[in-house]
């Protein structure tokens, strides 16, 4: 049996010549270059995009650029391009296309934007999914002749310490749905989704990844390459060991793998590499991804976890908000208040000036004495959610308050469901 291939190719910045010399050398080593026609559908990662705020965790638009001129030199007649996405945060994806600038790739191919809220929507039955039986998803997502995912290499503390190919399959799924099992059950949740999103061409934004805070707001570092694969999860187990992790650590990778997707052991992947996977992992050993028990983390309030520990739900999702403000606000982070934020269910006597109940089957087996108890409601809530009532209950605002981002979270999200509500409508 033909053993999966992972490409590594040395690029230390986003020159559009070396950038189409290595695309273009990737389609040639996978055999891919005759299915280059039809509908071309692109999913990049897209989950927050800001200059200030978030600069660093998104796929750039010069990478896309050069794979779409890629693409196109070497397309056949009546060839199309969609580039797909559904952000994070609870904001528009159109506005995070504009603010990762992509409008611009409009402007310049044969290519269209479609975010998912203004998409028209398939409903989809899961035949292998262990908590989804169905999925919500873009028509375009369905309806393609080649798939390409443009992830951008991260660390993530909600997916055990990183995000490459498997979880970005969480943005081709309504915001309903995407919190839904965002729980201890992400990652048989992640390895639902690889039934629909499964891509033929993977190439990763390695160049400048994302390292060591929260999933939006974390800050670069110069890598300096491009991964490209055929397979999710040989791209994901080879993404690890540059990351030095341990793949069998990986629930998410640990879940494919047990699923029939593939081996966690690099000797059963071929690795087609212009640079040492040893140099690589040099150059992050000294990453701290960030991925730790919240009740560890020495933030603005006192965090006391019970059980379950939900790592992709509620315990996962306070830590990314806590590194929010460490990564952009990290005074805010170093200032402590008297508020004990309580997650699970937790035994045991509780004096605060205020306490707050994170999560819907959060309680307390004790006393508690405190002048306030605040519930914030969700499994998990959704960081739009955490970042207002935390800013309501306890003062603390957010790096990610800022009134373009406020405009993007309310009225145009409001307003990019409605046109989607319309479009779908006329179907």
């Amino acid at each position: 049996m033909n053993r999966p291939k992972v490409i590594i190719r040395k690029c230390e910045n986003y020159d559009k010549k070396e950038l189409i010399k290595i695309f273009s050398e990737g389609l040639e080593i996978l055999e891919l270059e005759s299915k280059i026609k039809g509908k071309i559908v692109i999913k990049p990662n897209v989950v927050l995009a800001h200059p200030k705020v978030a600069p660093s965790a998104f796929t750039r638009p010069e990478f896309l650029d050069a794979l779409l001129s890629t693409l196109i030199e070497k397309s056949k007649n009546n060839t199309y391009f969609r580039i797909i996405e559904n952000s994070g945060v609870g904001v528009p994806t159109s506005r995070m296309f504009k603010r990762a600038g992509y409008k611009n790739l409009e402007k310049k191919y044969p290519v269209k934007l479609i975010p998912y809220e203004e998409s028209k929507k398939v409903k989809v039955k899961l035949q292998k999914g262990k908590v989804h039986s169905e999925i919500t998803v873009q028509k375009d997502l369905i309806e393609n002749d080649f798939l390409i995912y443009t992830p951008k290499l991260k660390t993530n503390v909600l997916d055990f310490g990183m995000t490459a190919a498997l979880k970005l399959n969480i943005g081709i799924l309504s915001d309903k749905e995407r919190m839904k099992y965002h729980t201890q059950k992400l990652p048989e949740k992640i390895v639902d989704l690889l039934e629909i999103g499964f891509p033929d061409f993977i190439v990763t934004d390695a160049i400048e990844i994302a390292i060591g805070g929260n999933q939006m707001t974390e800050h670069p570092l110069q890598l300096g390459i491009v991964i490209i694969s055929d397979s999710s999860l040989a791209h994901d187990v080879v993404c690890a060991h540059i990351l030095n992790l341990d793949p069998k650590n990986l629930p998410s990778l640990k879940e494919a793998s047990n699923r029939g997707y593939g081996s966690l052991n690099l000797k059963n992947i071929e690795i087609n590499t212009n640079i040492s996977i040893e140099k690589l992992r040099n150059k992050t050993k000294n990453v701290n991804n960030g991925f730790v028990r919240v009740d560890t983390v020495n933030g603005p309030f006192k965090i006391l976890s019970g059980e379950p520990y939900c790592t992709g739900g509620c315990q996962g999702i306070m830590l990314d908000w806590l590194y929010m403000l460490k990564d952009r606000a990290p005074s805010k982070f170093n200032r402590k208040k008297d508020v004990t934020v309580v997650i699970g269910k937790y035994s045991g006597n509780i004096n605060s000036k205020k306490v707050i109940l994170l999560g819907d089957c959060t309680e307390v087996s004790g006393k508690i004495q405190a002048k306030k108890v605040l519930k914030i409601k969700g499994c998990p809530p959704r960081h739009r959610d955490l970042i207002l009532h935390f800013f309501l209950k306890t003062g603390v605002r957010a790096p990610l308050m800022r009134p373009e981002l406020l405009m993007d979270a309310y009225p145009f999200l409001f307003w990019s469901h409605l046109k989607g509500k319309i479009k779908n409508m006329l179907i």
